[in-house]
């Protein structure tokens, strides 16, 4: 039970208060457009110091803004137990539950961002500007997607900034980091990749409809309602399932892309999961994070077979 929890120490306590089972959103971006610039553009010699630098960077902007975004819940009081209106410790549970200062984590904010600053502007110098403009914008969206003035995830428009920073963004960052040219073609095919994060937030939406909804947040669900929220969730799923067919069958990705679908089991298993999401405050908690926990891996999942499946038609097949 969540409310018996200990505290954690160290590196445990770190990797719970960064969030780290969302990693799978910043690393399979960077994967995927790392091994499409190799696909896509004939003759790239691949930078693996590059692409190193390329993941620890999206790595700590991702950091960044899992940590703004406790902060910022935790100041509007979204986060902080209240068992008179039925609502549990959330985010992290780190600063509700008084693990980590609120000091400490500002510096965990901070420090993160620096470095996602600095490795940015080292591969700007090197690559390009396209580098600088992703950069600018991926700063943009982990900061103001819960700070101050423009809060985003509070104006129902957190699935549109984590689809393109998240998605597009560090899927084109990742290819543009290896090709040193801009395309729009990573663009499209960040889709499916984008969707599947999308999911990630969603599910964690779905969840908090009840909570979020008491201090006046706006998100999807609480904007369409919970049934409606739970049909977005299926297409969420299923549409990057079939973007990856449409890709096929247009040659934009060679078919070992469609390796992927040994993962539908998976994904059913998450429909049939959130249809049955309960009402009740304390089994709705557990059994939504457990969902988006399993979310999250569902999309390390996708990815790493989609990104095996591309790996091994440019290993065999070009």
């Amino acid at each position: 039970m969540e409310q018996d929890m200990k505290a954690p120490k160290g590196l445990k306590l770190f990797l719970m208060a960064v969030r780290a089972f969302a990693f799978p959103a910043s690393i399979i971006p960077v994967l995927y457009g790392s091994i499409l610039s190799v696909l896509l553009v004939p003759g790239v010699k691949f930078n693996f110091f590059y692409f190193a630098l390329t993941l620890i960077g999206a790595l700590a902007v991702h950091v960044g803004s899992n940590i703004v975004n406790d902060i910022y819940d935790f100041e509007k009081g979204i986060d902080k137990e209240d068992p008179e209106i039925g609502i549990p410790h959330g985010g992290s549970l780190v600063l509700s539950k008084g693990f980590v200062s609120m000091g400490g984590m500002k510096t965990i904010a901070f420090a993160s961002l620096i470095l996602a600053s600095a490795i940015g502007v080292f591969l700007w110098m090197m690559i390009g500007v396209w580098i600088l403009y992703l950069m600018i914008f991926g700063l943009f969206a982990a900061i103001y997607y819960t700070a101050n003035p423009f809060a985003l995830k509070y104006k129902a428009l957190g699935d549109v900034m984590v689809f393109l920073s998240f998605g597009v963004g560090m899927t084109l960052g990742s290819f543009y980091v290896q090709t040193h040219q801009f395309s729009w073609l990573p663009v499209v095919l960040s889709t499916p990749i984008g969707l599947l994060i999308i999911a990630i937030l969603h599910s964690n939406n779905i969840r908090d409809m009840k909570f979020d909804g008491a201090f006046g947040v706006k998100t999807i669900p609480i904007l369409i309602g919970q049934q409606l929220s739970i049909y977005m969730y299926y297409a969420l799923l299923f549409c990057a399932y079939a973007s990856i067919i449409l890709f096929v069958a247009l040659k934009l990705l060679p078919w070992p892309a469609l390796l992927n679908l040994v993962t539908l089991p998976t994904a059913l298993k998450l429909v049939k999961m959130i249809r049955d999401i309960p009402d009740e405050t304390t089994s709705r908690w557990e059994i939504g994070t457990k969902h988006n926990i399993m979310t999250a891996q569902f999309n390390m999942q996708f990815g790493l077979m989609l990104n095996l499946g591309l790996l091994i038609a440019f290993l065999f097949l070009i």
